[in-house]
């Protein structure tokens, strides 16, 4: 095979999107996840004070911070699923902690 060839090749196995496409569907999605957090975030705190200064909230906050928990804990796991360095595992599994314990809250809780 000569240069052309393989250049023609890479170029029709590339067709549908090339590298520069796929960097900004990463970044899109990388953007979505931190919206994701940061709303959840944003509710878990306005349902707390919402409990606090107001003596009842709307909804229960848990299961938005179990859901923040979850997106954590998920993204360090495939973070070391792909890069495979320890400190994702480590900061994964950490992040299991206290998705379990908050999945317990709510069943306590008998949401």
């Amino acid at each position: 095979m000569d240069k052309k060839e393989i250049l023609e090749k890479s170029r029709a196995e590339n067709q549908p999107e090339d590298e520069r496409d796929r960097q900004l569907g990463q970044k899109a999605c990388t953007a979505g996840y931190r919206a994701a957090i940061g709303v959840n975030c944003f509710l878990c705190l306005l349902l707390m004070l919402q409990e606090q200064f107001a003596g009842g909230a709307y909804t229960d906050w848990w299961p938005f911070m179990l859901a923040v928990f979850i997106s954590k804990s998920v993204h360090d796991l495939t973070l070391y699923r792909y890069h495979r360095r320890r400190y994702d595992l480590i900061m994964g599994l950490i992040g299991l902690i206290p998705t379990i314990l908050t999945v317990f809250v709510i069943l306590k809780g008998g949401l």
